[in-house]
């Protein structure tokens, strides 16, 4: 199994685009791209299995819309489907909006699924759809 890391940026700097306080620190990695699939999120160690949406995607992670997020720091595999393609990794809860969903990091990714990421990405980057902020 190949895996490949997920680039980091310095957490201390600060993005000039975003938007907040000056104290405020930027936790996106990679530019975020509009992207609502079918995504299923298990719960590493409770198993618990829960089906959405997603909001938006990265090559750093993705956006999961639900009304009850798992708490920050939670160890998830998840599965992103569309009608072209099927893509699994694993991730780490790292924000949470009540009401809204969780963001989720990838930090372990199969070869294979970093193409289709990859591929996806760039679709979306190409159809002019991303966001930093």
């Amino acid at each position: 199994m190949a895996y490949y890391s997920v680039r980091r940026t310095n957490p201390t700097q600060k993005n000039p685009l975003s938007i907040g306080s000056p104290t405020q620190i930027e936790r996106r990695c990679a530019t975020r791209h509009q992207f609502v699939s079918a995504v299923e999120v298990i719960n590493v160690e409770s198993r618990k299995q829960l089906i959405s949406l997603t909001r938006d995607l990265s090559l750093c992670g993705c956006f999961v819309t639900v009304k009850t997020p798992s708490p920050k720091g939670t160890r998830v595999s998840l599965k992103i489907s569309n009608s072209k393609a099927n893509f699994s990794a694993v991730g780490n809860v790292t924000h949470t909006l009540s009401d809204e969903g969780m963001g989720i990091e990838f930090v372990q990714v199969e070869g294979k699924d970093q193409v289709v990421l990859e591929e996806w990405v760039a679709e979306a980057s190409a159809n002019g759809v991303g966001h930093e902020f």
